[in-house]
């Protein structure tokens, strides 16, 4: 008996030691994924979206509704076999030999039960609606794909906006404090009858603009991240990203593709080009569907199952329970079906559809001098900001030089604090400027990258991406 206690005493131990493993494992698994949360790269942000995002999950729903809509369709097109139970008419031996029976009169009614089969033997648009069904298929892939191209182009370039904006309030927060040293100057030096009140109050609305630029920069950067949350569907809380090692010069890509290679690619890969082209196709293979309702189709029918002709003779139950009244019977035939006349219903109907066609082709042509012209434009925009970032960047050299000669001065005596502060302020607002050309460049680059719909590694692989 001692020993089975002192049994149980050590499982109960080992499953309390078991548990509190686990919970160890788990509270490190926990924290570790706060960390990656709280410290998030561009690519763990990518990640992300695509787990969670909504738009996208919609997307590829849509694809798998159109991919079982293909299924529909070419299911129907084969044989199709359900349990049936239906009325049948009998004549009568004694009927009226007439061009006309009465139906309960001439007629018995009767009853069957079985299964029916029927096989579309001839339907001149089997194909056409399968191959309507494939393209819709095609269309929803390309709408997912752009979906995706769009959602993770927007990760992107919210991530180094984001990344600028707090490198932005980081400078302004220098500014800030610069012109706080700047203001306690100016009161002492107005103090010591040095200064007058102008100055003080000069220096306490640059105080007081500068304040009000970094609580803007700080709103921008809470804005910009609560975009970045809502792209990777995800909650704000404790969700931060990675600005250890950040270089700012490490944003600016070079294309190494000139306008007419860009247009090249585009014209290969582009998700709009290649939809636009899908609903003409849809639009003609539409037409083909309207022109052939004209021609008949031809229906192969078949039953196997149970009739019973003495529902009227006696009572219906009794009829129904006697299994002598229920004789196998099977039958089989060819049902044709086709147009006599319609009011103008076919015709119109084709009419219609060479309307949207002519509509698709002309969809085509817009689209495609859409791209074409954004291309351009991106393409534009993007060469004239690099000449905007080689002024900047001497700006930035210029300021920096112009902050080490004014500093030595000031360490020599030969210049006043003020004097000294209002290089330091120079420098940063020259390094802010840089920081505004270089997120402009950086959304424009994307907007262009998302219009080839190519994948960056390959697009960089330079021929790659054109074969």
């Amino acid at each position: 008996m001692k020993q089975q206690i002192k049994n149980r005493k050590t499982i109960k131990t080992r499953i309390i030691i078991y548990c509190i493993i686990c919970l160890i494992i788990l509270y490190k698994h926990i924290n570790v994924l706060a960390d990656s949360y709280a410290n998030a790269s561009l690519s763990d942000c990518l990640q992300i979206a695509l787990q969670n995002n909504i738009s996208i999950k919609i997307a590829f729903e849509e694809v798998n509704g159109a991919l079982s809509n293909v299924k529909i369709t070419k299911g129907s097109n084969n044989i199709q076999v359900n349990g049936e139970l239906r009325t049948i008419e009998i004549l009568k031996s004694d009927a009226a030999n007439s061009s006309f029976n009465v139906p309960g009169k001439d007629t018995l009614i009767g009853l069957f039960i079985g299964a029916s089969a029927t096989y579309k033997l001839y339907d001149a648009n089997k194909s056409n609606y399968e191959q309507l069904k494939f393209l819709e298929y095609n269309l929803a892939i390309l709408s997912a794909l752009k979906i995706k191209n769009n959602v993770m182009r927007d990760v992107k370039i919210t991530y180094y906006q984001l990344l600028l904006a707090k490198k932005k309030s980081e400078l302004l927060e220098k500014l800030v404090k610069s012109f706080e040293i700047k203001y306690l100057n100016a009161e002492q030096l107005f103090t010591s009858g040095q200064r007058t009140m102008v100055d003080v109050s000069k220096a306490q609305v640059d105080l007081t603009n500068a304040r009000l630029k970094y609580e803007r920069a700080q709103n921008d950067a809470t804005k910009i991240k609560s975009t970045l949350v809502s792209l990777m569907g995800m909650q704000s809380d404790g969700f931060d990203i990675d600005t250890a090692g950040f270089d700012i010069n490490n944003v600016v890509k070079e294309l190494p593709y000139n306008y007419d290679e860009l247009l090249q690619l585009a014209l290969l890969y582009s998700f709009d080009i290649k939809s636009a082209e899908i609903n003409q196709e849809l639009s003609k293979t539409q037409i083909n569907i309207e022109k052939d309702k004209r021609l008949p189709q031809l229906n192969v029918v078949a039953s196997l199952g149970y009739e019973n002709r003495e529902i009227q003779n006696g009572s219906f139950s009794e009829s129904l329970s006697d299994r002598g009244n229920w004789k196998p019977t099977f039958h089989a035939g060819v049902s044709a079906n086709f147009p006599i006349y319609t009011s103008g219903v076919v015709s119109s109907s084709i009419d219609r559809a060479m309307i949207s066609y002519n509509k698709a082709i002309y969809n085509v042509k817009t689209v495609t001098d859409s791209i074409t012209s954004n291309i351009k434009s991106y393409y534009t925009t993007i060469n004239d900001i690099k000449i905007q970032l080689d002024i900047a960047q001497q700006l930035i050299d210029n300021a920096k030089k112009y902050l080490d000669l004014v500093q030595k001065n000031y360490d020599i005596g030969i210049i006043t604090q003020n004097e000294l502060q209002d290089a330091e302020l120079n420098y940063i607002q020259a390094n802010i400027d840089y920081m505004q050309i270089i997120t402009d460049y950086y959304v424009n680059f994307h907007y262009l990258i998302s219009l080839l719909c190519i994948d960056e590694n390959t697009l960089f692989s330079k021929g790659a991406a054109l074969k």
